[in-house]
């Protein structure tokens, strides 16, 4: 297990979650690239493009202070050093973050489904990396499997395993079944199945900070995932997708001998 501690590169400090955190960003994207020789059309190689995308995000929150105070960089241009994002920034490099990935799928010519299934097979492979890298402990538990800390007797609930786990199960089973799944599915499955799974494992958390009826903001984020996906899934059972699985759709139309088509 590795620790959030930074790591020097010369004059700047980059947290070793975000280095374990762009690894494993690159290794979903190679299984997401792996996944697309099921579709139809050309295929995408989707690591650079997530790759890029985390460093923008990370560029844009880290230094946005820059934007909406440019004067103090210019009087003080070692703050660039040690300055950290803001609430705006966040919002800034998420919508800058995703208008790049866009701008990636219309230029390949993926499409928004493709894209969508691929970011969400990336960031499921990055979320069960880096949750068998970083510990996170829950609430207090008598379970056998609980772990202490060092220097403590109370025993808590290993929150880092239950996610991976889950998140390893949500992988294998989309995994196994995605020869059968078409365009956008594969967002909607993992997404609608991530959130839940994550939202029940959240109940062995700890948090000291609710919000609206007694959940906190983790939990709210967990609940709108799993209603993206269910919406997402809902939404591709209006409108057919191109069936995955290696060769084109197939036609509703059964040809007989002897007898034209229309």
């Amino acid at each position: 297990m590795l620790t959030t501690d930074v790591l020097p590169v010369g004059s700047f400090l980059i947290p070793v979650k975000w280095l374990a955190l762009w690894a494993w960003i690159a290794v979903g994207g190679k299984v997401a690239t792996l996944l697309e020789k099921d579709f139809v059309g050309k295929k995408v190689k989707w690591t650079e493009p997530f790759v890029q995308a985390a460093l923008l995000w990370y560029i844009l929150w880290r230094w946005s202070p820059v934007l909406w105070d440019p004067l103090s960089f210019v009087n003080h241009p070692l703050s660039l050093l040690y300055m950290s994002g803001t609430e705006k920034g966040w919002w800034l490099a998420w919508l800058s973050a995703a208008g790049f990935l866009v701008w990636v799928a219309r230029k390949s010519g993926a499409g928004y489904r493709r894209l969508l299934d691929a970011a969400a097979v990336t960031a499921l492979v990055a979320g069960a990396g880096l949750s068998l890298l970083f510990v996170r402990l829950g609430a207090p538990t008598t379970l056998p499997w609980g772990v202490s800390p060092e220097g403590y007797q109370q025993i808590y609930h290993p929150i880092h395993f239950y996610r991976a786990a889950v998140l390893a199960a949500v992988g294998v089973w989309m995994w196994r079944g995605r020869g059968r799944l078409r365009e956008g599915e594969s967002f909607a499955r993992i997404v609608t199945a991530a959130g839940v799974g994550l939202l029940i494992i959240s109940y062995f958390d700890y948090y000291p900070v609710t919000r609206w009826w007694a959940l906190s903001g983790e939990q709210w984020a967990f609940a709108g995932v799993a209603l993206t996906g269910w919406v997402a899934g809902w939404w591709n059972g209006r409108k057919e997708a191109p069936y995955l699985g290696g060769s084109q759709a197939t036609s509703s139309k059964t040809s007989v001998p002897g007898r034209k088509v229309k």
